[in-house]
């Protein structure tokens, strides 16, 4: 991200916003209620364009002057807070969900893999979301959002809502998978002690503006 700045009529959101995020890292984008952690991400999905700067994933400028690739041509995985799950579907049905048409054949096979990647037993697969914990429900929104094979995946506050033991248990089994696909991600967070167990990279937001970014 380079120049990003982000404004909804008067009203400024993002200013001046430069950030790298390394191939295969775990970057923590922190700040409080209100400093514009929500628009950053949705301008790195393409759901919404910045005013000023550009967006690059990789080598392809995404987000700039005269450039809007559409969301569902980025690459990017992401994952809500409330994990988002289909409630109709089993948890394999779900994780299969995010597969490509040419991988279902063989999504049995696919869906126990991602699964285990994110230290679940396949045997889960049969299940319903509302018979897991929320811990292993987050797991797996991670796992139908790999199914797709991202090139980024962006991680919106997803342990907020789990009780204390559990979220840091979660946040090292999420890291852990993500390490492992190396997959490149960015996580937004008002929890220091998660920005700093979590992330490879931290960057404190503060109204709008990146006040400082460094090794945690």
């Amino acid at each position: 991200m380079r120049g990003i700045g982000k404004s909804f009529g008067t009203t400024s959101v993002l200013e001046s916003i430069d950030l790298t995020v390394p191939a295969g890292s775990k970057t923590v984008i922190v700040g409080s209620s209100g400093s514009g952690k929500t628009t950053l991400l949705r301008l790195l999905s393409g759901f919404d364009l910045p005013n000023a700067g550009t967006i690059r994933i990789g080598s392809q400028i995404v987000a700039g002057p005269g450039v809007a690739v559409p969301a569902h041509r980025r690459g990017i995985g992401h994952v809500a807070q409330d994990g988002a799950l289909f409630p109709h579907l089993t948890v394999g049905q779900n994780v299969a969900f995010g597969l490509d048409r040419h991988e279902r054949g063989d999504r049995t096979a696919v869906v126990a893999g991602l699964l285990e990647l994110v230290s679940l037993d396949p045997s889960l697969a049969s299940r319903r979301p509302d018979e897991l914990s929320g811990g292993q429900q987050q797991r797996v929104a991670l796992a139908r959002a790999l199914a797709r094979k991202p090139a980024v995946m962006l991680l919106d506050e997803p342990f907020s809502a789990l009780d204390t033991g559990l979220r840091a248990a979660t946040r090292e089994l999420v890291a852990a998978a993500l390490s492992s696909a190396g997959i490149t991600t960015l996580l937004v967070t008002h929890d220091r002690e998660e920005a700093l167990t979590f992330g490879d990279q931290v960057a404190v937001l503060r109204d709008g503006r990146l006040a400082q970014v460094g090794t945690p």
